[in-house]
């Protein structure tokens, strides 16, 4: 006898469909359906007595005898499409590896992240360690939120070995998430030198039979930790026992297209469910988990010395208002040589690739900028291209100005490239490695040069924010900041809690081993208030001044915002559509829910859309997601649907 099945599938639509089944289809399981003129894979939600159409079409097969999802999982997925306002056909086809989403068999090709070795550590954890480990471990059993704030270099990662131990004893699984793909091999290499189980990786280098083996080695629990990046958050692990993540204040854990979920805010949802213990670690915490803390809802832990006794650096402004434009000051490549000559590593800080950001006529005034965008052509010399940043469009440069045909061009401002090429005037017989997303995109190139700094031999290391992220190297004695002055600057409200973040953790790289490290900062705002604290390292001091205002000007975390975003090829589309969304939220009349815009962004022309925002904010969370799910229900009405593309991001970052 037939079933009717309720099937979500990969479509941008905020409903499921029905179909009618003589085979058995369990819930949680993939089955090949009829939709329009296509086959497409979805997945079984449940089991109905009658449906509210009458002519159904069957499915054509069922993909999976053992469920794929499990309940707990389909669970967390249906929290996340309906806090997130997104679909739950396309939420759970994000969460599935690729080989199961284009309906291939769930069959384990290759059994991987089996230890070799286990190695005893030669030291013990100290007593501030300890007591993190003692306070964590007596709540294994019970859903219970930690804030572990440790200054850089105090052994966090060393705290997150012992509660992973302690988990395993009882039999079950650890889930890890780590903001970037080039801490994982770092992570991994640890975990597997001293647990006595298989780990398995998941995040976007791994190839599509890799993550496959890794999911379903979560899934039938053979996997006894989980590392990986933000996606990995919906890993099915049956015997979960806790979660922890690594750099909770990094914004690399909210997805920033298509479904654009928060890994860290979703991992206090899955803890939850599952009635386990949240560990996040961070030396510079977001303000979200210290107003979590202030209102009681976790628990902060701290580690304010560093690990076998490392002094924390030392760290000095560079004054850069009498210097002629030069990237490097006189005194820092004095300073420069001298730890060099001591056999030891330096790395410069710049947040930017490219050789220079700025290709213009000293003549005119005339700048290159993208033919698609709002945004400047950045010179890059090895390739002598002129490239968009943000369309990836490229051009030979011009060699005479297009304005007053003067052959008077020149590149201005410094990226990786150039900084590196600088340095090589001044340090000839020294190896300089930079890291950035050019030197790094070939599969292993930044295990390699990470492989390179820690042979530990004297080099220069140039790199951008990839450098910032708990990166352990025990030679580097001194960290050179550059160029981040435009932090100071930033139209973006959360953009000095990022730039005091960025320097606290860019320059805990210095120093870890036994010698007290160095870090220079170049600005030309040496009496902005933000370097006393970072001097001083009372990041929490810092933090604790930002939150007084935001409060009073109750901005995010004193208040929850949505973002609805437009985008067309004619100006006026993207703009009149918001506008209309506003005129129906307006009448949906919360009064509890601000509604600004549309406004234009910083860039408001991208590979030729133009594009608007709209905000909400509340300081009400269900009111806003109540006048949110409205809207859902009545975007049909909207005239310009079918004119623009547009999404919903509910509590943007950017």
């Amino acid at each position: 006898m037939s079933q009717i099945l309720e099937v979500a599938i990969p479509v941008p639509l905020n409903k499921t469909f029905d179909y009618l089944s003589d085979q058995e289809a369990k819930v949680g399981a993939r089955v090949k359906v009829p939709f329009g003129r296509k086959k497409v894979i979805g997945v079984v939600l449940a089991h109905k007595n009658k449906s509210d159409f009458d002519k159904l079409k069957s499915i054509e097969e069922v993909l999976d005898d053992i469920p794929i999802l499990d309940t707990p999982i389909l669970d967390f997925l249906s929290w996340s499409a309906n806090y997130y306002h997104h679909p739950i056909g396309e939420v759970i086809t994000a969460a599935l590896p690729k080989n199961l989403r284009i309906g291939k068999d769930a069959v384990i090709k290759k059994v991987v992240g089996l230890s070799n070795k286990i190695e005893t550590p030669g030291f013990s954890i100290s007593e501030e360690q300890k007591a993190v480990v003692d306070e964590i471990s007596s709540c294994l059993n019970n859903y219970r939120g930690f804030l572990l704030h440790g200054v850089t270099g105090s052994g966090k990662t060393e705290v997150y070995l012992h509660l992973t131990q302690a988990v395993l004893d009882q039999g079950k699984q650890i889930l890890i998430l780590v903001p970037e793909i080039g801490l994982t091999p770092q992570m991994i290499a640890r975990f597997e030198s001293r647990l006595d189980t298989p780990i398995v990786a998941i995040h976007s280098q791994r190839n599509a039979t890799q993550k496959l083996d890794a999911y379903l080695m979560a899934k039938n629990g053979t996997a006894g930790v989980v590392l990986g990046t933000r996606s990995a958050i919906f890993t099915p692990m049956p015997n979960l026992g806790l979660i922890i993540i690594d750099e909770e204040h990094d914004g690399s854990f909210k997805q920033q297209s298509g479904f654009r979920y928060s890994a860290r805010d979703l991992c206090f949802i899955r803890a939850k469910q599952a009635n386990i213990p949240i560990v996040l670690g961070t030396a510079t915490p977001s303000l979200e988990m210290l107003k979590a803390v202030m209102d009681k809802k976790i628990t902060r832990l701290s580690l304010a010395k560093r690990a076998s006794g490392a002094q924390l650096p030392k760290v000095n402004l560079i004054d850069m208002r009498a210097e002629t434009g030069g990237a490097l000051s006189a005194i820092l490549v004095a300073k420069m040589k001298q730890h060099l000559s001591n056999g030891k590593q330096v790395m410069l800080f710049i947040n930017r690739r490219g050789y220079a950001p700025v290709y213009f006529c000293t003549e005119c005034g005339w700048k290159s900028e993208c033919d698609h965008c709002d945004s400047p052509m950045i010179y890059h010399r090895s390739i002598n291209r002129l490239k968009c940043h943000h369309c990836n469009h490229e051009k030979i440069p011009e060699q005479t100005c297009p304005e007053c045909q003067q052959q008077s061009l020149e590149v201005f401002g410094y990226g990786t490239q150039r900084l590196e090429e600088t340095l090589s005037s001044h340090f000839t017989n020294i190896p300089i490695i930079r890291i950035d997303r050019d030197t790094t995109r070939r599969k292993k190139a930044f295990a390699e040069h990470l492989e390179q700094i820690n042979s530990g031999k004297p080099c220069i290391i140039v790199g951008t924010q990839m450098l910032a992220k708990g990166h352990d190297f025990s030679q580097l004695a001194m960290v050179g900041i550059l160029d981040i002055d435009g932090g100071l600057l930033s139209s973006n409200f959360r953009g000095t809690e990022y730039l005091a973040q960025l320097l606290i953790q860019v320059s805990g790289r210095a120093g870890r081993a036994e010698q007290q490290g160095e870090v220079a900062i170049q600005t030309r705002y040496p009496d902005h208030p933000i370097f006393n604290y970072v001097l001083s390292n009372r990041y929490t001091q810092f933090a604790s001044t930002l939150l007084k205002q935001r409060a009073q000007t109750k901005l995010p975390p004193f208040s929850h915002q949505a973002l609805i975003c437009a985008n067309a090829k004619t100006k006026h589309n993207a703009k009149d559509f918001l506008q209309e969304i506003a005129n129906l939220l307006k009448n949906i009349s919360i009064d509890s829910v601000e509604i600004w815009g549309p406004v234009t962004p910083v860039i408001e022309k991208k590979a030729d859309y133009y594009y608007f925002n709209l905000y909400l904010q509340s300081t009400d969370r269900k009111a806003l997601h109540q006048m949110l799910a409205t809207l859902n229900q009545h975007t049909d009405t909207l005239s310009l649907k079918n004119k623009v593309r547009w999404y919903l991001d509910i509590d943007p970052i950017e």
